[in-house]
C-alpha cells in the first residue's frame, strides 16, 4: 500500500480473496505447499507433509495489506487499508502490540457494529488517535 500505479486496492482485495478461497482441499480447510497457479488445485494435497504447511506471511497480507497497518519509524501510526470501502460494512483488528502500545483498528460503516462511531478509527491503549469517515490513509500519534 505504498504509492504505485500497478495494483489497486480492489485488485489486491480480489487476489487476496482468491488466496483465501484456495485454502480448501476437497471441501475442507487446508493449507498446502504447492498450489497450481493456473488451475488453483493443490498438487501435493494427498501427501501428509503438506497438510499443515503455512507461512506467517498470510497474516501479514491481512494486517499490512487489507487492514493497512504500515510499520515505520517513530511514534506515528499510519494505516492505509486496501479493502475497497464498498466491500465490507465492518472489520476490526484488535489487541495488536505495536511500538509499546495496544492498537485497535476498526471500520464500522454505519457505527452500529462496535458503537465507537461511524467510519474508520485507530485506537492506542483504548484512546482514539486517528479517524476518518472513509477507508483511507489515516495517521495517528
Amino acid at each position: 500500500n505504498y504509492k504505485q500505479s500497478v495494483v489497486s486496492g480492489e485488485n489486491y482485495y480480489n487476489h487476496m480473496e482468491l488466496y483465501v478461497e484456495s485454502q480448501y482441499y476437497r471441501g475442507r480447510p487446508y493449507i498446502g505447499e504447492y498450489l497450481d497457479e493456473k488451475t488453483g488445485y493443490w498438487l501435493k494435497g494427498d501427501q501428509e507433509r503438506s497438510r499443515y504447511y503455512n507461512h506467517s506471511t498470510f497474516i501479514d497480507l491481512i494486517i499490512t495489506g487489507l487492514v493497512g497497518l504500515l510499520p515505520g519509524p517513530g511514534d506515528v501510526i499510519e494505516v492505509n487499508p486496501l479493502i475497497p470501502e464498498e466491500t465490507w460494512d465492518w472489520f476490526c483488528l484488535d489487541n495488536v502490540l505495536y511500538k509499546g502500545r495496544m492498537i485497535t483498528i476498526l471500520w464500522d460503516k454505519d457505527g452500529t457494529r462496535y458503537n465507537k462511531g461511524k467510519g474508520f478509527r485507530v485506537f492506542a491503549n483504548g484512546k482514539e488517535i486517528a479517524g476518518s469517515e472513509h477507508l483511507e490513509l489515516i495517521i495517528g500519534k
